[in-house]
């Protein structure tokens, strides 16, 4: 640990303790080097052991429940705390920590009350007032927060760490200057500080200063010239685009001693050379890492990159599995393994991915920006928003993220919680066509539609055929009933790019909401030409066949939907019904057991496979659960209380079968089927004048209805 070589001392660590399990100080030791190299899952697993095996170690206690914060495990963070504090009430850390556990499991009131009271103990602790203002601005009382900052900062001059926090608050509320300011003052006490040298360099690339960056970032250098630090220098010449630089600091690393280090440099030549679409530099680099270790998680990503990008999409695959399997703690390899998923329309299996790479690393904002992304994706907006939230508080400063939460909000419902976020993206990127559009999509939420008409229109001028920009016209057109406004603004706009596929799906649509099925079906058709897919697009020609009752048509669509997403319950339960009104009744049971097998409570294919049961007179006990079930979902549905009655009436359980019936009847009074069913109903309870009158009532609507010889007899069998 000594030597920096935390990497091999997590090893003999881990040796020690596979010799005495229960030694709470090798454990402690394992954990610290876990940390080191960056494995916080492992850091914590050990921290927590050692905690337990050491519950009089104040320290060990402390530093376990601050790692459980990293993984939002508050109550257990909390639990930690508690047990400091019932041996000493007034331990600060212990106070902080409990309080911090508390805004976690947002009692934010609680948790000021906590950091109130550690400052009451120890009236000058920096450490707390720094902590008070965290949860200060984490309630929106961002002056609160600033003042407790500052009182930090007169308490504890010659800590950097109120400052930092002061000038990090600056940095969120975009007052460049004042964190600036605050910044080069911390400097002043200690220019070799390497942590407030990096910030003020981050701040100076994302104001877009980059030249000023340079400075902070060689002095982080001076410092430390043999250590990692000459990797963000390096980082700094690519963003910078001086990548000769870049090269010559990164090809001076790889000779290091560190075969650590040396093995980070050739990697990131090798991403060099990916980015300068030098793929035979990019392979040999890391062909020769991996001829050293052949499981090198780094060096794994970059070749599966390498091949995904020459369209060996299945060898892209088997080796980034390989690098999952062989590193399940990589997060970077968990991630890429998503992205491929996602590519495939695998977006259960690659949520499953981003949340296995946030396990390996619970401060991997990118996992949690792509958890956001997949989630609002499909439909899962209330794990889109939580997402959404964890990736701005990884990733404070990153638009993305605030841009995914104001589609999030608005998506679920909530203009007015995504007003904030855009708001703020406006003021600070306010030419952004992609801003501009979610401001029009927030104006056209509230019903400002001049105001929207206005923000889209603003993208077109900076951004013609933006596709964004015109779907919020379109639907501004469509609104105002003005349809050929909105036919021939998409006209015009294909015209002018008649390759977009994301235009020619927004046409489709526009066709379909004028009554042009044609068109719209013969653009949708153009948009999934050549082989290629789009869900939106053919879940839109699937559904033009199936309002045409083209029903063969319908069902090869939804196949290739099926295809592309094989576990999605919604496009097997579609062809299943399909695939049954055509009278394939096997093929559609077969759909059915497959969508149960995925969920066994999804009540459409336990309702139609119920009714599939009923019809051919068998397995009515089974038919009974699955119908239950369905109702359980559907508590509401008219064609589930259908399907339960006539199982009921099948029984034998007439009273039972009525009062399903009834309830189906009277939400749709015209359908000559039910009628039937509850007129036969009441025929088996011997309510004869209620049999006839429904039963009449039912040949009367439609003479020919399926079932309408069987109502003919019940209705003979009753003159007698």
């Amino acid at each position: 640990m000594s030597q920096d070589k935390a990497a091999a001392a997590a090893v003999e660590y881990g040796r020690a303790v596979q010799i005495d399990p229960m030694s709470g100080e090798a454990r402690h030791k394992l954990a610290d080097a876990y940390f080191k190299k960056g494995d916080i899952a492992k850091s914590i697993r050990e921290y927590v052991k050692a905690a337990d095996l050491l519950p009089n170690d104040t320290q060990v206690q402390i530093t376990a429940g601050k790692l459980l914060l990293l993984v939002n495990q508050f109550e257990d963070a909390a639990g930690r705390a508690g047990k400091v504090l019932e041996k000493d009430p007034r331990n600060v850390d212990a106070l902080i920590l409990k309080g911090n556990a508390l805004a976690g499991l947002k009692d934010i009131d609680g948790a000021i009350s906590q950091m109130v009271e550690a400052i009451h103990v120890e009236p000058g602790s920096g450490l707390a007032y720094v902590s008070l203002g965290a949860l200060q601005y984490a309630k929106g009382d961002v002056s609160d927060a600033e003042a407790a900052y500052k009182t930090a900062i007169f308490n504890d001059p010659k800590n950097p760490l109120p400052r930092l926090s002061l000038a990090n608050l600056y940095w969120a509320r975009n007052r460049i200057p004042d964190a600036e300011k605050v910044l080069k003052e911390t400097l002043a006490m200690d220019a070799t500080n390497s942590t407030v040298n990096r910030m003020l360099a981050l701040l100076y690339i994302g104001a877009g200063r980059m030249a000023e960056a340079e400075a902070p970032l060689k002095a982080v250098v001076a410092v430390f010239p043999d250590g990692s630090e000459r990797f963000m220098l390096a980082d700094y010449y690519v963003l910078s685009n001086r990548s000769a630089e870049a090269k010559a600091l990164l090809e001076d690393i790889a000779k290091s001693p560190s075969r650590e280090f040396a093995t980070a440099a050739q990697l990131r030549l090798a991403g060099l050379g990916f980015v300068e679409g030098d793929r035979a530099k990019t392979l040999r680099l890391a062909d020769e890492v991996l001829a050293r270790d052949a499981h090198q998680p780094e060096a794994l990503i970059v070749k599966a990159r390498l091949q995904d990008a020459e369209g060996k999409r299945d060898e892209a695959m088997a080796t980034i599995q390989l690098a999952v399997s062989t590193n399940p703690s990589s997060a970077q390899a968990h991630h890429l393994l998503a992205r491929f998923l996602s590519d495939r329309f695998q977006f259960d299996e690659a949520i499953a991915e981003e949340k296995e790479a946030l396990k390996a690393n619970p401060m991997f904002g990118r996992a949690s920006l792509e958890l956001a992304r997949l989630s609002l994706n499909t439909g899962r907006f209330k794990d889109a928003i939580a997402f959404a939230q964890d990736a701005t508080r990884l990733m404070p400063r990153l638009a993305e993220a605030q841009l995914l939460l104001a589609r999030a909000q608005l998506a679920s419902g909530h203009p007015e919680l995504a007003e904030a976020p855009i708001r703020g993206l406006v003021e600070s990127f306010p030419k952004d066509p992609m801003v501009l559009s979610e401001l029009g999509r927030l104006q056209l939420a509230k019903g400002d539609v001049t105001g929207a008409r206005a923000s889209f229109e603003r993208v077109l001028a900076a951004k013609p055929g933006d596709a964004n920009a015109i779907q919020g016209l379109v639907a501004i057109d469509l609104h105002q009933k003005n349809t050929a406004a909105a036919r021939g603004r998409v006209e015009k706009a294909l015209a002018d790019h008649p390759d977009d596929r994301g235009l020619q799906v927004l046409a489709g649509r526009t066709y379909l909401a004028v009554g042009d099925v044609a068109n719209a079906e013969k653009m949708l058709k153009q948009a999934i030409s050549g082989g290629i897919t789009d869900l939106e697009a053919l879940s839109y020609l699937a559904g033009i066949y199936v309002q045409q009752k083209r029903l063969p048509e319908a069902t090869a669509e939804y196949q290739r939907l099926v295809a592309l997403q094989p576990r999605s319950v919604p496009f097997l339960t579609m062809v299943g019904t399909l695939l049954q009104l055509q009278g394939k009744l096997d093929e559609a049971k077969v759909q059915y057991e497959k969508v149960l097998g995925l969920d066994n409570r999804a009540a459409a294919a336990s309702n139609n496979l119920a009714q599939l049961y009923v019809d051919r007179n068998e397995n009515l006990d089974v038919a009974l659960q699955l119908a239950q079930t369905a109702k359980a979902g559907m508590p509401a549905s008219h064609e589930v209380d259908d399907t339960l009655g006539w199982i009921y009436y099948k029984k034998g359980a007439a009273p039972l079968a009525i009062t399903s019936l009834k309830q189906a009847v009277a939400a749709a009074p015209a359908n000559a089927v039910y009628l039937y069913h509850l007129g036969a109903a009441y025929a088996l309870n011997k309510d004869k004048v209620n049999a006839r009158q429904t039963l009449e009532k039912a040949l009367k609507l439609q003479p020919g209805f399926p079932g309408a010889d069987d109502a003919r007899k019940i209705l003979d069998s009753l003159k007698g």
